[in-house]
């Protein structure tokens, strides 16, 4: 016996399968959804659900472009499974949204919450990532406020769960995750003022601008605002994106929210060059973002230098390796001169 996957042909043609499975759509965005309602086993960190039966379903569940999850298919899981199985702690009668355990921005914003507006029930268990940040907690309470849910957490550690008679919606593609955001949480006003704004990553543990100082002082005398993300919350942030004209940023998560800027919005991404093979999706997110939207990305590049410190979230979840040879979790040096000419 093994773990086996099911494709979503299966589901329609399979009348048992097809009762574990429900179907949200959101009408005005004809965007559907598949929805697992069954209990299952599911971790903390890829949330794949895996039946009872052990059954699986990647074409729903895979999201995770640079972290495949061929793994859970190999003889050594499915003896983790068969050994631990009755260990797993059992969570029952929730709706497993998710969230990054190294709480991510962007994944927290573009893969896990646009899967919430497909929850049609008036009090919600929503199971979260202990980890998820309380200003991105506060973020999901507002949006539930404003649906009318009655919303209480469920925090998630590290591990592996029995979820019984629970819910897990399937993972949304990139393109209906930016129609959806839009059409729920889009704060853009029609007669407000247009920004050219610079999103500061002070006070963050790598890809700080070493000589930020010397920038801040160029782009405030060319009348941009200079914006620390940690002085807002999420709506505030969401703001600024959806009424600027041009944003200037070190790559970075809170990239994300240029699904939030306007078509013909210009934004000029300082990253650093990228020479790693598993480097080449963090170096391609934000220029498929603003293909999605419309948007005119363009990119500087900026020299490295090593970082002093990484967090305690970095160290755990991440390779020691990458940390300490990839350009990404370095620091940056933007050469004033070149910027200032561009």
């Amino acid at each position: 016996m093994s773990i086996v996957d099911r494709k979503k042909n299966d589901i329609l043609k399979e009348e048992s399968l097809n009762k574990s499975f429900l179907s949200a759509k959101l009408n005005e965005l004809n965007i559907e959804c598949k929805i697992f309602k069954d209990d299952f086993y599911c971790d903390s960190f890829n949330y794949f659900p895996i039946s009872k039966k052990l059954e699986t379903f990647k074409e729903l569940f895979s999201w995770q472009t640079d972290n495949p999850i061929e793994h859970f298919y190999s003889e050594q899981f499915f003896e983790y499974l068969k050994k631990n199985i009755e260990k797993f702690k059992i969570i029952k009668n929730s709706f497993i949204l998710g969230s990054s355990p190294g709480d991510n921005y962007f994944t927290n914003l573009i893969y896990f919450l646009p899967r919430i507006f497909f929850n049609n029930q008036d009090e919600i268990r929503l199971c979260i990532h202990r980890n998820l940040s309380n200003k991105f907690r506060k973020f999901i309470l507002e949006i539930c406020n404003n649906l009318n849910k009655k919303l209480s957490f469920v925090y998630l550690d590290d591990d592996f769960y029995f979820f019984k008679d629970c819910l897990i919606p399937q993972f949304i593609s990139l393109e209906n995750s930016n129609k959806i955001l839009n059409h729920f949480v889009n704060t853009s006003e029609k007669n407000q003022k247009k920004l050219k704004i610079y999103i500061s990553r002070q006070n963050t543990d790598y890809r700080n601008v070493v000589n930020e100082d010397d920038l801040i002082k160029l782009l405030k005398s060319k009348g941009y605002r200079i914006i620390d993300p940690n002085a807002f919350n999420i709506i505030e942030q969401i703001s600024f994106f959806s009424n600027a004209e041009v944003v200037i940023s070190p790559t970075g998560s809170n990239l994300a929210n240029i699904i939030f800027c306007k078509p013909g919005t210009k934004i000029v991404e300082i990253a650093p060059a990228f020479k790693e093979k598993y480097e080449f999706n963090l170096s391609k997110r934000y220029q498929i973002l603003s293909k999605i939207n419309g948007l005119e990305h363009s990119i500087i590049n900026a020299d490295t230098v090593k970082t002093k410190k990484h967090s305690v979230l970095a160290k755990k979840y991440i390779n020691k390796k990458v940390l300490e040879e990839s350009s990404y979790y370095s620091d940056l040096i933007v050469r004033i001169n070149n910027f200032n000419n561009f």
